[in-house]
């Protein structure tokens, strides 16, 4: 059973000395929290309380958005010195943890109401995680976003005509957005700010700000979004689906990969290399500004990256599935063994587990299928 305590974590000197009127002595197991208020001040009996279990998400950045969520809560009277409150926390499965973009802190926060304006508030929060995982020290980036070399003129003639149209046009809608973006940055960069159409001189801080620089990063993320459509119509040289869209994955069970995912190609496919990859997902937002537009950006960041199964084909005809030249089986025990658990306190803020299969080409767009999360047992990860 996994074992932790509660230190005493007091936000300024003013609750330092309202806190010494309340004790808090609490013990947890990934199963169970007890809290133990005991009460120095006679003066707080019979006023209203109440306690809850918070869960939240810190991000590591000049301009963070957090996020909080509330796990447990109870109202009560004080009625007597010493109260004694049972979390059930297999429920809400949180932890605490500190990596590279986020923290995430989970602690205990008791409000007594004895005041109109500032009420006597202690905090207990957790120091330590509750689990021991072993170093990663593989290329987190390069297993999970491997660099996709490919060539487009090929790709395009591999794809079905309706895929070749739908690149043509999203091609010419780019060219025409470059364009229009080009004159507006070129006339907001030589005219007074009062007379721009979009791209300010200055940002939302009034300091100087360059109309080029902010319409290199809107075409980039246009850009962005314009590719990534193309990118799906790229892919159309094969069909690649997971067989089944529901599935608890056993801890030690070892499965075929032909029974997991289905594919079949347009055109014949050489040197293809097929992938089964893990990692934990850092997921939170932040806030950028553009001039005077301000923007809250949402971001997921792989980290402690695994490979589970890798093996390479010399030659697949086209129209066969490839699940029939796939020999290994892959097994996800290392998964559960080297990652942790999901945690999400929102959907985009915490921790979350990704799993994908992929199919790697040096001459067409690279494939992936990406797992849902929500199908990985929590328990898995708990003890090994």
């Amino acid at each position: 059973m996994f074992k932790s305590f509660f230190n005493l974590d007091l936000d300024n000197k003013f609750q330092e000395k309202k806190s010494k009127k309340i004790k808090i002595t609490n013990k947890v197991t990934w199963k169970k929290l007890e809290c133990l208020v005991d009460i120095n001040d006679t003066e707080l009996y019979w006023k209203k309380a109440k306690l809850r279990l918070i869960s939240e998400v810190k991000v590591i950045d000049s301009s963070p958005v957090d996020a909080r969520k509330v796990l447990f809560k109870k109202s009560f009277i004080v009625n007597s010195a010493t109260e004694k409150i049972i979390i059930d926390m297999s429920n809400s499965k949180s932890f605490s943890y500190r990596w590279n973009k986020i923290n995430i802190n989970l602690f205990v926060e008791l409000v007594v109401d004895d005041a109109i304006f500032f009420d006597t508030k202690i905090t207990s929060k957790i120091q330590n995680s509750l689990f021991i995982k072993p170093k990663v020290l593989s290329p987190w980036k390069s297993i999970i976003d491997p660099k996709d070399n490919f060539n487009l003129i090929d790709n395009i003639k591999a794809i079905p005509f309706k895929a070749m149209i739908i690149v043509f046009w999203l091609s010419i809608i780019w060219s025409i957005i470059v364009l229009i973006n080009t004159f507006v940055w070129f006339h907001d960069q030589f005219v007074s700010d009062a007379q721009t159409y979009f791209y300010s001189h200055y940002n939302s801080k009034w300091e100087s700000s360059s109309p080029l620089f902010n319409s290199l990063a809107s075409s980039w993320a246009l850009w962005a979004g314009i590719w990534f459509m193309m990118k799906t119509q790229l892919r159309k040289y094969m069909t690649f689906v997971f067989k089944q869209k529901k599935f608890l994955w056993d801890k030690i069970k070892k499965y075929k990969l032909r029974d997991i995912v289905s594919w079949k190609s347009r055109v014949d496919l050489k040197n293809v290399e097929i992938r089964v990859v893990a990692c934990n997902m850092e997921n939170w937002q932040y806030v950028r500004w553009s001039g005077s537009h301000r923007r809250t950006v949402s971001f997921s960041e792989p980290i402690r990256a695994i490979s589970l199964f890798n093996e390479k084909i010399d030659f697949i005809p086209r129209n066969r599935d490839i699940g029939d030249y796939l020999k290994w089986e892959v097994s996800f025990e290392k998964m559960y063994k080297v990652l942790y658990p999901e945690q999400m306190i929102s959907s985009t803020h915490g921790l979350s587990v990704h799993f994908e299969v992929q199919l790697i080409h040096n001459k067409f767009i690279d494939q992936e299928l990406i797992w849902d999360w929500k199908f990985f047992k929590y328990d898995h990860f708990l003890k090994w």
